[in-house]
């Protein structure tokens, strides 16, 4: 077979362009492209069914098109280029032979590269073996080069591969960046328990990212054993940098990772861990949630409340679903364990509970920290008391929906909430009325599209910009709108607007705000000055288009039609009609407003008074002692 060169296949196209792959199909289908004939490139001939396409025909003809949302689609495309039927092991295994190296893999010969493996693991336990065994052609190494080149540093590359065509390949599903942020939060947590200046972490189980991501700021990495998994953990230590031993001293850390496997299998390593905690030893379990957390039967209920039974469980926490990619309608659950002492009231938390915006790191963090020293006197935010003697009796160890108790919140708080809500409700709400009377019609409906009004120069459209919710301030004073309200949360800083958006639209007083998807949306700006968040766009009426802001804004929120916005269509008024329209609408819009407010209001009395009498703050009065 003719040799093609570096390819792509359909879904590396849609990752390389920033598109879903639905998206890059009709591409395919497509070959206009603003009116000229630019056809996607064709298939090359493959031995297997996925269709493939050469690299640098995609490249030159997304940036001949401008199709996509990724600018730097020449500089991602080498990473995305995985040579055919190579491992993701071989491929990480060259990535971490360069790290050890001061040239491009691709000018080294095969002896070379072995003998670079030979000097940087001279005692075989990550490197040597895979390098010897492996046999590859001259456009492997240069992959490897080019991913390197395309990345930000030598870990930015392994998550690359790992994420990429060749890790995909395994079929093997990872934890989510939010499960790894809380493992490692809660691994800091036992790292600062024992030691403020860190102290070793024995990682045993997997994926292999996992104990790259938590010992980051660990001393050092522990792993025991020369086996394929253990040796891939090395390998991806070395390439972040990381100190890697085989044996260590208390203190120590222990991270036992049990995921996907049978609850027996689990419960016999985990007892096993348990067992082995000394003194200066925390041990943390992470694995599925009905194996941690649920309450078991037979056999296996009576194994874990045996290996409970001295009472080194300190805490355990559920975490919320769809942090196991490869199960993400299953819970995981997270074990402490101390080797320092013993306790029968282990702390528990349901963190799956919470709204994932209530779920802090920094607070679980400081949770657990409480739950090692056994400090009672602090204040739990999410961690609360359980009793042992249940647990062992088959209670579930973190009942569903546990969480710690709440303090209460001072008598006045409460009336306050329920007297501010209570003072929007209680205000007479204005009537809307609107005077008509019969008019003489028309034998013809004038209308116009939005397309007309704007090749006439009667309206303008801007497009909205991609704005970051992170980049508001509490203070802003620069308005973030959309059409559908989803960003009227977020205000920028003055300063920081035309530093981190120079090519933003500002709207003006009476703008119309929209966006043309399956459920149009339209609002007007009163005010002006604010910037508007992508995908909505800024309509701006000039004299002559026959209808108002607020009339227009109207006629898009009542559209049925899911076309392009420059087909809608908007009827053509005298001036008069337009005026007394434009003011009937305002009023209905400034009405409608009003009602949202006190819509809001109720929510606000309602949480309020449940509250408040939960609480015992606040006592209502029937209106028959009124």
């Amino acid at each position: 077979m003719t040799q093609v060169g570096p390819t792509l296949t359909l879904r590396d196209i849609a990752g390389l362009a920033g598109v879903q792959r639905a998206v890059v199909s009709m591409w395919r289908r497509r070959p206009l492209v603003r009116g000229q004939r630019m056809p996607f490139p064709d298939a090359v001939p493959t031995a297997d069914s996925v269709e493939r396409f050469r690299r640098d025909e995609i490249v030159d003809w997304l940036a001949r098109t401008g199709r996509g949302n990724n600018a730097q689609h020449h500089l991602d495309a080498p990473a995305l280029s995985v040579p055919v039927g190579m491992s993701l092991e071989d491929l990480v295994t060259l990535l971490c032979l360069y790290a050890y190296g001061d040239s491009d893999l691709a000018d080294l010969s095969a002896g070379e590269r072995e003998s670079l493996a030979e000097r940087s693991d001279r005692g075989d336990s990550f490197l040597l073996s895979e390098v010897r065994q492996l046999r590859v052609d001259h456009d492997v190494p240069q992959y490897i080069d080019d991913l390197i080149e395309a990345s930000r540093g030598l870990p930015e590359a392994l998550a690359r591969l790992e994420g990429g065509p060749a890790g995909r390949a395994l079929g093997r599903r990872e934890l989510t960046a939010e499960a790894t942020t809380l493992v490692n939060a809660v691994v800091r947590a036992s790292t600062m328990y024992l030691d403020p200046d860190g102290v070793p972490i024995v990682f045993t189980g997997s994926p292999p990212s996992l104990p790259v991501a938590i010992a980051s700021e660990a001393r050092e990495l522990v792993v025991v054993g020369n086996g394929s998994a253990e040796r891939a953990v090395r390998r991806r230590a070395a390439i972040h940098g990381l100190d890697v031993s085989d044996n260590a001293a208390p203190p120590l850390v222990h991270v036992l990772s049990v995921l996907g496997q049978e609850h027996d299998a689990a419960l016999d390593k985990i007892d096993d861990l348990l067992l082995g905690l000394g003194k200066g030893e925390v041990g943390v379990v992470i694995g599925p949630a009905s194996a941690l957390c649920e309450p078991l039967r037979g056999d296996d209920e009576r194994f874990r409340a045996k290996m409970l039974r001295p009472g080194r469980l300190v805490a355990a926490m559920r975490l919320p679903r769809g942090m196991w990619r490869e199960a993400h309608r299953q819970a995981l659950g997270i074990w402490v364990c101390t080797g320092d002492r013993t306790t029968d009231r282990p702390m528990v938390a349901d963190l799956g509970a919470f709204p994932p915006a209530d779920v802090a790191v920094e607070d679980v963090a400081a949770d657990i920290s409480g739950a090692l020293t056994g400090d009672g006197r602090r204040a739990f935010r999410y961690l609360r008391v359980a009793d042992l003697a249940n647990i062992l009796t088959g209670s579930p160890i973190v009942p569903q929906g546990v969480r710690a108790p709440r303090l209460k919140a001072s008598s006045d708080d409460h009336l306050d909430r329920v007297q501010a809500a209570a003072l929007v409700t209680a205000e007479p709400q204005p009537p809307l009325d609107v005077l008509v009377t019969a008019a003489p019609g028309t034998m013809v409906l004038r209308q116009r599209s939005l397309g007309e009004l704007r090749d006439a120069g009667q309206l303008d459209v801007l497009r909205g910009s991609r704005i970051d919710s992170k980049d508001g301030v509490a203070d802003g004073s620069v308005p973030v709108l959309s059409a559908d309200g989803a960003m009227d949360d977020v205000a920028l800083d003055p300063f920081d607007a035309p530093r981190l958006y120079p090519r933003a639209s500002r709207t003006e007083p009476g703008d119309v705000i929209f966006v043309g998807s399956a459920s149009p949306h339209a609002r007007v700006d009163e005010r002006g000055g604010a910037l508007v968040a992508s995908p909505s766009r800024i309509l701006r009426l000039r004299s002559g288009a026959g209808v108002g802001p607020h009339t227009m804004a109207a006629i898009i929120n009542h559209q049925a039609s899911t076309s392009e916005w420059r087909t809608w269509s908007v009827p053509r008024l005298d001036s008069d009609a337009a005026e007394a329209l434009e003011a009937a609408l305002a009023d209905a819009s400034t009405y409608g407003a009003a009602l949202r407010e006190r819509q809001a209001a109720l929510h606000d009395l309602i949480t309020a008074l449940i509250d408040g009498v939960a609480a015992g703050a606040v006592s209502v009065v029937p209106r028959s002692k009124v």
